[in-house]
Formats: C-alpha cells, structure tokens, sequence
C-alpha cells in the first residue's frame, strides 16, 4: 500500500467517523429535548393534580341536590306565604276604603 491509499482510507474512515458523530450528536440533542418536554408536562401534571385535589376538597363542602332542594323548597313555601300576606293586605286595604267612603258620605249628607 502506498502512501495515496492511505490517504483515501484515512479521509473515508475520517469522513464516516465525522458522519457518525454527527448523527449520535443529533440523536442525543434530541433526546435531551425530549427529556425536557417530558420534564415540563411532568411538573404541568403535578400542578394539575394539586388543583383537582383543591377543587375535590371545596366540592364535598358545596351544597348538594337535597340541599338545593330544601332551599328551593323554603323559597316556595315562603312565597306563598307571602302572596298570602299581600292578598290579605289588599282585603284590608278594600275595607278600609269602604269604611272610609262610608264615613266621609254620612259626614256630607
């Protein structure tokens, strides 16, 4: 072999040594960058549970259907009373004013 051949096969083993790296560099970069999207959604889904576990501790203190239901219940029955009350207060209110009318036509005739 002489001096010119080795010089093909050292640029040839150079340049496949250079390309190798190359694609190993690129791979490892790549996995780091992998890493680190996995990293972030990693830390995203530990806050996410943090905030389902919060939510979860104020949804057992909210107020059920039944107790919805109680409520809605009591307004009902305090509307009707009170449309009870208002109905009445216009019966006085008609008395009153007949007794009035009443009153002010005997003081006249």
């Amino acid at each position: 072999m002489d001096i010119e051949t080795v010089k093909v096969w050292l640029q040839a083993v150079n340049m496949l040594g250079t390309f190798a790296l190359g694609v190993w560099l690129y791979l490892e970069k790549r996995s780091d960058k992998t890493n680190e999207r996995v990293s972030k959604l990693a830390a995203k889904v530990v806050q996410l549970d943090k905030d389902v576990s919060s939510l979860e501790a104020v949804s057992t203190a909210a107020p059920n259907h039944a107790d919805l239901a109680k409520v809605y219940e009591s307004i009902n029955s305090l509307a009707a009373t009170v449309n009870q009350l208002v109905g009445e207060n216009r019966g006085q209110s008609d008395t009153l004013r007949l007794i009035l009318n009443q009153i002010t036509q005997k003081g006249m005739s």
